[in-house]
């Protein structure tokens, strides 16, 4: 009796742990794996968002491609979405199976949809069903844990009684930066607009990508309410297009808070570089946004310098399918102060190096000239004078052809002269007809 009941315990335990997977379908190229590891996920709503509403908050079990394991699968047969709360009866399933439940958005981010049975609600019978949004945020990668994993808190949520549909918005990182195959024209709904050369610099891998990134470990602290690190994006020649809260800027600093904030550094400047005398060249972006100096208490537009230095080492790698670059770390990065509201980053730039000393082809011409100028007199006096013995004006090297050349070249401008103001009009009529 022992050994069967043994048995049991372990056949339970299996089912507990186990639970019917498939193989989710690619995503357009957005990276889905980390959501689809787990066994599933949970996440709390207030009661009061609940379509059974009770006075604890109600827990929400869902799963991607796969059946919700017997745990928390007890009255939510073959469904992927349930819902629980400790005072309800029995679980209420909110999603049906959906072998592909992800729908692409048409910018940066994704859908997943589940359409669950038909319930009362409020007096009302409706079909319940559960929309979920992920939006991009590199810094919500959805790590997997312990079962439960545990989902991060929901950006937005909503239960729409009438039609018994929550909505339910998320971060997440594999939201973010749509790939693109390479035999489709790449995601970039802005390029880059020709830019002005800085003079002798080779600029090209800064505009390729969308936009570059630069993590900033201290200087961040531009108002009183965010943090001294934060992340700085910024595009060349082209506003930021597939980034949330820095939509149409140049540069733009977003920092990990709940929830997350972004704060535009530099608005769009479609020629932003400056060369400099001493070598490198500098990146100038004003009308950022409009913030309260933290240490003045005044307010100020956001305006941010980038000095880009010489580093033969350092060369900024382009990413492959149209991804954003990842910039080298900043060798000086001065924040905003009580003087001022304009931030400074110095980077290194292989690019800073190659700046053109050498002489152009019209100078090495005209140098040319000169040399041979120079040597045809001095071995042409040489030889009138010590071989030919002359004296005189006859000592000029080719006299008689050269005075022929400028007294033809005086002739044809004083003809011109008189052309140009009608003196040879005035000669032709006071000149008397021959008898």
């Amino acid at each position: 009796m022992k050994r069967l009941y043994l048995l049991f315990a372990i056949l339970t335990f299996t089912s507990i742990i186990q639970s019917e997977t498939f193989n989710c379908p690619s995503l357009d190229g957005y990276d889905i794996k980390n959501l689809t590891i787990p066994t599933y996920w949970q996440f709390d709503l207030e009661s009061s968002i609940c379509i059974e509403s009770t006075e604890s908050p109600c827990h929400f079990y869902f799963t991607f491609c796969k059946f919700l394991p017997p745990v928390v699968n007890s009255t939510c047969f073959n469904s992927s979405v349930c819902q629980y709360s400790s005072e309800a009866s029995l679980p209420l399933e909110i999603g049906h199976y959906v072998e592909n439940p992800f729908i692409p958005k048409e910018t940066n981010g994704f859908y997943a949809e589940f359409k669950g049975p038909r319930i009362s609600h409020k007096g009302k019978l409706c079909n319940v069903s559960i929309k979920m949004e992920f939006d991009c945020n590199s810094d919500q990668p959805w790590i997997p844990s312990q079962e439960p994993s545990l989902a991060p808190n929901p950006a937005e949520y909503e239960l729409n009684s009438e039609t018994c549909q929550y909505y339910i918005k998320f971060d997440y990182a594999g939201a973010c930066h749509k790939i693109v195959p390479q035999t489709t024209t790449p995601f970039n709904p802005t390029p880059a607009k020709i830019c002005k050369q800085p003079e002798g610099y080779d600029i090209t891998p800064l505009i390729d990508p969308p936009y570059w990134t630069f993590n900033i470990t201290d200087g961040c602290y531009v108002e009183s309410n965010v943090t001294n690190t934060c992340k700085l994006y910024m595009a060349f020649c082209k506003p930021i297009d597939d980034l949330k809260g820095c939509s149409g800027s140049s540069v733009c600093l977003q920092y990990n808070l709940i929830p997350p904030k972004s704060v535009v550094a530099g608005g769009y400047t479609e020629d932003p570089f400056t060369s400099f005398k001493n070598g490198g060249f500098l990146a100038i972006y004003s009308h950022g946004e409009e913030i309260m100096n933290p240490y003045t208490g005044k307010l100020c537009n956001l305006e941010i310098e980038v000095k880009f230095q010489c580093d033969k080492s350092v060369d900024w790698k382009i990413p492959e399918g149209n991804e954003p670059g990842i910039a080298p770390f900043p060798s000086h990065f001065s924040p905003v102060s009580d003087k001022t509201c304009k931030l400074k980053m110095s980077v290194p730039y292989k690019g800073a190096c190659s700046k053109k000393t050498g002489l152009s082809g019209g100078t090495v011409l005209l140098l040319i000239l000169l040399v041979f100028v120079c040597f045809y007199l001095a071995f042409g006096f040489a030889y009138q004078i010590f071989i030919k013995n002359e004296t005189g004006h006859n000592r000029i090297p080719h006299y008689p052809f050269w005075s022929f050349v400028f007294l033809s070249c005086l002739e044809g401008m004083m003809f011109t002269w008189k052309f140009v103001t009608c003196q040879r009009k005035k000669e032709k009529l006071l000149k008397y007809d021959s008898i």
